[in-house]
């Protein structure tokens, strides 16, 4: 069984988009299953964020965040 994240990386990985694009589509999401809106919103923040968390891409393709 192939993750959701895998799926994604495989189907659309080498596309480019703006994080307004990605917004968008977290937006779509959202109204499509508020029950997830907190976790969604916690993923936007991350985001948002992510270039203040120490992360190395080529490190491990699996997990671009360094302990």
């Amino acid at each position: 069984m192939t993750s959701g994240v895998n799926e994604l990386r495989q189907a659309r990985g080498a596309e480019q988009v703006t994080f307004n694009d990605v917004a968008d589509h977290l937006e779509d999401f959202m109204r499509r299953e508020p029950d997830a809106g907190r976790t969604i919103d916690r993923l936007a923040r991350f985001l948002a964020a992510v270039e203040r968390v120490e992360h190395d891409h080529e490190e491990d393709v699996g997990s671009s965040i360094t302990s």
